[in-house]
């Protein structure tokens, strides 16, 4: 057979072609295996195909350790502030008066992490008549400042009492002082019934804070007229430490119940890093996502990505699985294993560590504890 030059290039076209178009088609079919028997509704990041599974960070079989905030400081070392309360009180001990905002510190992003210091518990708190249980902690370093947004129950007023809260410090070791001028409160929910976030179900919660041009904001979830129609909204201030002002209408179109952002911005945009409690949102019970915007003022699902599997995307076989979960001592809120309390590390300006608190502690202790992952954003 003879061939043209046409017939050729076409040829040779297809030979250098076809093998990176068969990797780009496996490599777009490839699925964690929470999401085998389910449909995506939105793509992977990259980092969700690419993270590898380090160790836990925080791990105590005498404390629950939930909430990680982490942050890498100009001496290398790293500091994750996360909340804890003792294993003797249960699960349900996060809201107690000895629930505490802890400090922890490593020479490098895989820990080991040490304890070092208590930053907050209720006796600390400026007025416990009306503040308890300090939880969720987001750590941020902006302006030469550190930023720590925290949530706090309101006894008084049962359920609906969660309102957030800021410290601020010029040192990350402290002392940490309560920010504004309403005893560092910052955030909850609006006094008009016409807004959206009016008589929410249980306040205002799950703390995050980006600053964008010359504007200071705090992300927010607010759940009206009931918790699992919570939406993400945010507050503005020219200011770090306020006045706050709350946003008009929400900031995330999200299908069903997300919580535990965490904001950043990288290469001219912004994103929020959430739960996908439900699953309705990403396709996949108990996902993670990663939501992208160009303004950081609101967060579209047609953008957002899977940002994360579940613990058992990335440890163990399914043998191990099932005897991790028949231990009777394993510590198992959820058996899937998703992820909370979700925090991106940066590293030389650049996404390169994931932490969370998984649902299943995989190490068969019978309390929570968070782990690391080293991720690879493109």
């Amino acid at each position: 057979m003879i061939l043209t030059n046409k017939k050729l290039l076409l040829l040779s076209a297809a030979i250098f072609f076809t093998p990176t178009l068969i990797l780009y088609a496996q490599k777009e079919q490839r699925k964690l295996s929470s999401s085998i028997h389910g449909e995506n509704k939105i793509p992977y990041a990259p980092m969700a195909l690419s993270a590898e599974y380090i160790g836990a960070a925080i791990s105590d079989s005498n404390w629950y350790n939930w909430c990680v905030s982490p942050l890498q400081t100009r001496d290398g070392k790293v500091h994750i502030f996360g909340s804890r309360w003792p294993q003797k009180e249960g699960m349900e001990g996060w809201t107690g008066a000895n629930a505490e905002i802890a400090h922890f510190i490593s020479d490098n992003p895989e820990g080991p992490f040490k304890y070092i210091a208590t930053i907050m518990k209720t006796a600390m708190l400026p007025d416990t008549t009306v503040m308890t249980g300090p939880h969720n902690p987001r750590l941020e370093y902006i302006d030469g400042k550190y930023i720590l947004l925290y949530i706090c129950q309101n006894p008084t007023i049962g359920s609906r009492g969660q309102r957030i809260g800021m410290m601020i410090s010029d040192d990350i070791n402290g002392p940490w002082k309560f920010a504004g001028n309403n005893k560092g409160i910052m955030i909850e929910p609006s006094k008009m019934p016409s807004h959206w976030t009016y008589n929410a179900a249980i306040g205002a919660d799950n703390p995050a804070f980006l600053k964008i041009d010359k504007k200071y904001y705090i992300y927010f979830k607010c759940g009206t007229p009931d918790q699992m129609k919570a939406k993400y909204g945010y507050a503005v201030s020219d200011k770090i430490e306020g006045p706050y002002i709350l946003c008009d209408t929400p900031a995330t179109d999200n299908a069903s119940y997300l919580e535990d952002a965490q904001a950043f911005s990288y290469q001219g945009k912004y994103y929020l890093l959430t739960t996908d409690n439900l699953g309705d949102n990403t396709g996949v019970y108990g996902d993670l996502i990663l939501w992208r915007s160009d303004t950081g003022l609101d967060f579209k699902l047609s953008n957002a990505q899977i940002a994360m599997g579940n613990i058992f995307d990335y440890w163990g076989t399914a043998q191990q699985k099932d005897a991790l979960l028949k231990n009777k001592t394993t510590f198992i809120r959820d058996a899937s294993g998703k992820f909370e309390r979700p925090a991106i590390l940066f590293v030389h300006g650049k996404p390169a560590y994931f932490y969370a608190v998984a649902d299943v502690n995989i190490h068969g202790l019978p309390t929570s504890e968070s782990y690391v992952f080293k991720i690879k954003w493109e």
